[in-house]
């Protein structure tokens, strides 16, 4: 499990390379880390890791707006508004991945056992 502390320096040291801290207080990562998994900040996590939890992420509030919305039309199925939600959240964790894998290399980010 990843101590607050080490959480804390590396919240630090992202605001001094200019990115953002705010990336991983989601609702998702603080339930994920009070089962006690050990999640780093997504600019240290790995791409496929970064992917999963983007998705998951994603997926669970696009899905139930996007259904919430499909219940206005008629002809609306669920798997359709299913599949499109799967589509949609596969396109955003993926550039999204992208995006934070790029950015902790532009910036030059210290190893994660450093910190």
């Amino acid at each position: 499990m990843i101590d607050r502390e080490k959480l804390a320096r590396a919240d630090t040291y992202l605001h001094s390379v200019g990115l953002s801290r705010n990336t991983d207080k989601t609702i998702l990562y603080r339930f994920l880390r009070s089962r006690g998994i050990a999640l780093k900040p997504v600019y240290w996590e790995s791409f496929h890791k970064n992917v999963v939890l983007k998705f998951t992420e994603f997926f669970i509030v696009y899905l139930v707006i996007t259904y919430l919305f499909s219940l206005a039309e008629e002809e609306a199925r669920f798997i359709d508004t299913f599949f499109s939600a799967v589509f949609v959240s596969s396109v955003f964790s993926f550039v999204l991945s992208l995006y934070y894998h790029f950015q902790s290399r532009r910036s030059g980010l210290k190893d994660w056992n450093n910190i």
